[in-house]
């Protein structure tokens, strides 16, 4: 996890501050795995917070939910493996994670996307 610290803190502290909106992985390394994009969005079930993992394919869509721990291994594993991409939007700022060809990670801020929060969807427990 070291190589994506600051992305995580940033995902951790989105959270505790109420500011996170979404997180996209995106640019898939092999576009013939099917594998197109996965969206991330936080959700509230019996009262505790769950990340929803859209898995975007082709021809059908997948969804997986997790803790937020879970969450940050399937992204760390993702984005070795699967994507070159991670954007965490937040209100105050979108952070970009780049993974190279040589699997070297970096991050840079860029200004906020979105100014509110996603609308709540209706979950059934």
């Amino acid at each position: 996890m070291s190589n994506f610290k600051e992305f995580f803190e940033a995902l951790q502290q989105s959270v505790r501050d109420d500011e996170f909106v979404k997180l996209t992985l995106s640019k898939p390394i092999r576009k013939s795995e099917g594998l197109l994009n996965v969206y991330l969005r936080l959700i509230v079930i019996e009262g505790k917070e769950i990340f929803e993992f859209k898995y975007r394919y082709a021809d059908t869509n997948e969804f997986k939910q997790f803790s937020l721990k879970e969450a940050m291994s399937e992204m760390e594993t993702l984005l070795m493996e699967t994507f070159r991409t991670g954007t965490l939007f937040t209100l105050s700022y979108d952070l970009l994670v780049m993974v190279s060809k040589k699997k070297q990670v970096s991050c840079r801020d860029t200004a906020p996307s979105f100014r509110n929060k996603l609308p709540e969807i209706p979950r059934e427990s």
